[in-house]
């Protein structure tokens, strides 16, 4: 805060500079020529009244400075009648500075009431002269003259001292300054017109000056009065803005502060000190220095004995003992209890010493503050409880670790973040053993060290948390996929799972764990850690130590039993439909194929994605004849609209189970004939995840689809595991760039990265490159520019019915055949986005 002091005082100091130099050239300037007025007094003879002027002053304190209203203007118009410019400056500056050394002002304020007093005297000297003209100065004009100026001037004065206060004090208060502008202009006028009257007596009858002491002895008295009424006026105002400031704040440290600032400010102090008692084990001692606000030692003095105890103390400045001199102390009570003391001491010799009527202030400011501060610390109690008491709720008493309403709230936070986040439910197989043979002391010794054990695996507060009994759970961040995520789980349950000691006993108790991954088994909190639990019961039941949640043996019983009886109903009544998505050239809109996509349309559920019932087709054995339906309904089509586009092809997606059935390649050759096909017009769509399940087996079963002619296509490529590992293994002719890299390619510089990678891997490897989830036309003309084979999305089309189909691939082939005969070939996208 020194720093800023510093740059306080430079800047008042170059401010006075300032005010000197407009002083001087005014001197060099218009009043160079001004001549002395016949009959001139001396110069010297005003400076003794100047010095009288400032001796009698009215005080109006602005915070921790104060504004001096005095008698100067009337020897000011009296100089600029009878004396000349230069000699009103001198007389002006040096009476004024013998008074403000008589009232011990020095230094940098010394400087600047001076340097202020030097440009309001060669002002009011060139205003005055300027608008009385060639006038006499008792005349009409030359008294309006001398009332406009010394106006004139107030308010320069006024102004400069404004800007002072807020350079010195760091803030302008309106309030204050602007009640004491108004004072000083009165009192100003007031003045003028006395000075005004001298001049006319001096010309008219000089023997009635002596009545006019008299006149200037009452308003000397009135002026006092009227500072008397103002101080009481400001204080009022003062205790009103004190008390509005500390009701704002609720923290203790923070009300505490508030008071320290206004108290020292309100009475004009340099430093004020809030010392709060101790109760119980706990005090404060907060002292504001400048603008610093410490902390120092708990330490109450002697003199502050009476405060302790109840009352104010007014410390004089000539008090020889020990502690501050012209001190102010009051006690802070509550409910008749003193819990504070507020201090306030250093104040600065312009103000004047402390009075009764500062203490009786100081008073009522500490009732207000004892109010504030009390209910700030009531405030922090209920706050402190209401802290603890969430705690409690969060928390597990046992471990300390948080509870499962504490975990699902750091797990939705983490899956805002993370989505790839996995879910591990932890139960210690044999701690029911434990208890009965050891008692529950062993017991919760096993609790206590199983969730250190697993908050050394797991850093980040809030991702270990004890369900209940003997489960726990943790959560594992930024995982790779589900394999990525059984590996990690095996690593927690191999630490758990090392004997525990105690007294010298080894327990040996093990963990059976149920794993739930994000986003593969859900995005929601709540759902991802049922998942996981029912996965962990999952392995308990089947006397294992690991069991990933499985849609298909894990999920809601009632619904997947259902399903799947209602599925077998399903296929065997034809009651599932194939809907087709279009493929285009992205260049030309020239129609490549389309993609064969399985619907069911439950009578009372509803539309069920096939990411539901084909896993339930799997488990119920009932993939051959789905794939077989699938197949049959495709191909025929395909056989239909090759009537239309000859070179037609149908892709068809294979599930992870018929990858591993070595009868899929003579089901997709007898389909073909059936259809009466060529192999090439069939692409069979095959997942990396699929393949990796068993890869030996799946390589059979590829190589022998390959032996047929029929193509195949990585879908989803790039969100698996092994994409390049494999990738020159596995016998495909194309692959699908999976749709959350090509959405946000025309946005997004890194997915933009990605979508060009594989394609010129893909071009690079003789693959074709088919991209998914085409939005829009610029997406559309950007994957053309990168030399993208085949896209398609729901701007080319969205996924229709055989009929529909039908009637869209007639327009668009009517279309594309009108526009190629004039120009260059060149698909009308707007119609497909359309349907």
């Amino acid at each position: 805060m020194a720093w800023h002091d510093r740059q306080r005082s430079q800047a008042i100091g170059v401010f006075s500079v300032t005010l000197a130099a407009c002083a001087a050239l005014l001197l060099a300037g218009p009043l160079r020529h001004l001549a002395v007025p016949p009959g001139a007094l001396a110069w010297w003879m005003l400076i003794p009244v100047f010095a009288g002027a400032e001796l009698v002053v009215v005080h109006v304190q602005a915070r921790r400075e104060s504004l001096s209203v005095s008698f100067a203007e009337i020897p000011l118009v009296i100089g600029l009648v009878y004396l000349g410019p230069l000699g009103l400056v001198g007389a002006r500056v040096l009476g004024s500075a013998l008074g403000l050394l008589q009232r011990r002002q020095s230094g940098l304020k010394l400087f600047f009431n001076t340097s202020m007093f030097a440009l309001e005297a060669s002002l009011a000297a060139t205003l005055y002269h300027l608008a009385r003209g060639s006038a006499a100065p008792s005349s009409v004009r030359g008294l309006v003259s001398a009332l406009a100026t010394v106006a004139v001037t107030d308010l320069v004065s006024a102004a400069a001292v404004t800007v002072v206060v807020w350079l010195k004090v760091g803030e302008y208060d309106e309030g204050v300054l602007a009640e004491a502008v108004t004072s000083g202009l009165i009192a100003a006028l007031t003045n003028t017109s006395v000075g005004l009257l001298v001049v006319v007596l001096v010309d008219t009858r000089p023997a009635a000056l002596m009545l006019l002491l008299a006149v200037v002895a009452t308003l000397a008295v009135a002026y006092r009065g009227y500072s008397a009424l103002s101080r009481g006026h400001a204080d009022l105002e003062s205790l009103y803005r004190f008390t509005r400031r500390v009701q704002r704040e609720e923290g203790t440290e923070s009300v505490a502060e508030i008071v320290l600032r206004q108290a020292r400010d309100v009475l004009g102090a340099e430093i004020a000190e809030l010392i709060v008692l101790p109760d119980d084990d706990d005090g404060l001692h907060l002292c504001l220095v400048h603008e610093e606000v410490r902390t120092q030692p708990l330490a109450v003095e002697a003199w502050l004995g009476p405060a302790r105890d109840g009352h104010a103390v007014l410390r004089r400045e000539n008090t020889d003992t020990g502690g501050p001199r012209d001190a102010l102390a009051a006690p802070l009570e509550v409910d008749g209890a003193v819990v504070a003391v507020l201090v306030v001491y250093g104040r600065p010799h312009h103000l004047g010493p402390f009075t009764a009527d500062d203490l009786r202030l100081f008073e009522s400011l500490a009732n207000h503050a004892s109010v504030s501060l009390h209910k700030s610390r009531l405030v922090n109690q209920l706050r402190k409880e209401a802290q603890a008491q969430e705690y409690v709720s969060l928390h597990d008493a046992l471990t300390g670790l948080p509870n499962r309403l504490h975990a699902l709230r750091a797990l939705r936070a983490e899956l805002a973040t993370s989505p790839n986040t996995a879910v591990l439910v932890l139960d210690l197989e044999g701690f029911t053993q434990v208890n009965d043979a050891f008692g529950y002391a062993t017991g919760d010794h096993v609790l206590r060290e199983a969730g250190r054990r697993l908050c050394a695996l797991a850093p980040v507060p809030g991702h270990v948390a004890r369900l209940g009994n003997d489960e726990f759970v943790i959560f594992l961040c930024d995982v790779v996929g589900p394999r990525d995520a059984e590996r990690r789980a095996q690593e927690v349950l191999g630490a758990v799972g090392v004997p525990f000691t105690l007294n010298q006993l080894t327990l040996d108790v093990r963990g059976r764990a149920g794993l739930a991954v994000a986003p593969a088994h859900g995005h929601d909190a709540e759902l991802l850690l049922q998942r996981a639990d029912a996965a962990m019961y999952a392995a308990k039941r089947d006397h294992v130590t690991l069991r990933v949640w499985d849609p298909v043996t894990e999920g809601d019983n009632a619904r997947r039993l259902l399903l799947m009886g209602h599925l077998r109903e399903a296929i065997e009544t034809g009651q599932l439909e194939v809907y087709y998505q279009a493929k285009v050239n992205p260049r030309t809109g020239a129609i490549h194929g389309a993609e064969a996509l399985v619907r069911w349309e439950h009578p009372d559920h509803g539309r069920v994605s096939p990411e539901e019932f084909i896993p339930l087709a799997e488990h119920a054995g009932l993939v051959e004849p789905l794939t077989g339906q699938v197949l049959d309904a495709a191909l025929t089509q395909c056989a239909l609209w090759r009537a239309t586009v000859p070179d037609f092809a149908m892709a068809v997606n294979v599930s992870a189970r018929s990858l591993l059935d070595p009868a899929l390649p003579r089901q997709v050759q007898a389909a073909l004939a059936r259809a009466g096909l060529p192999a090439q017009a069939l692409t069979l769509e095959i997942t990396e995840t699929a393949v990796m399940t068993d890869l030996d087996r799946a390589l059979v079963v590829l190589h022998g689809i390959d032996a047929l002619g029929v193509k195949l296509s990585i879908d989803d490529f790039g969100t698996g595991q092994s994409s390049l590992a494999y990738l020159k293994v596995l016998p495909v002719h194309e692959v699908k760039v999976d749709k959350s890299f090509v959405l946000a390619a025309a946005s997004d510089s890194n997915d933009a990265a990605i979508v060009r990678s594989v394609i010129n891997l893909g071009h690079t490897l003789g693959l074709r490159v088919v991209a998914e989830g085409v939005e829009d036309d610029q997406l559309r003309r950007l994957l053309a520019s990168w030399d993208c084979d085949i896209v398609q999305g729901y701007f080319i089309g969205r996924p229709l019915p055989a009929d529909e189909f039908t009637v869209w691939l007639t327009e668009t082939s009517r279309r594309l055949r009108i526009t190629a005969r004039p120009r260059p070939v060149r698909a009308n996208f707007s119609t497909n986005a359309t349907l």
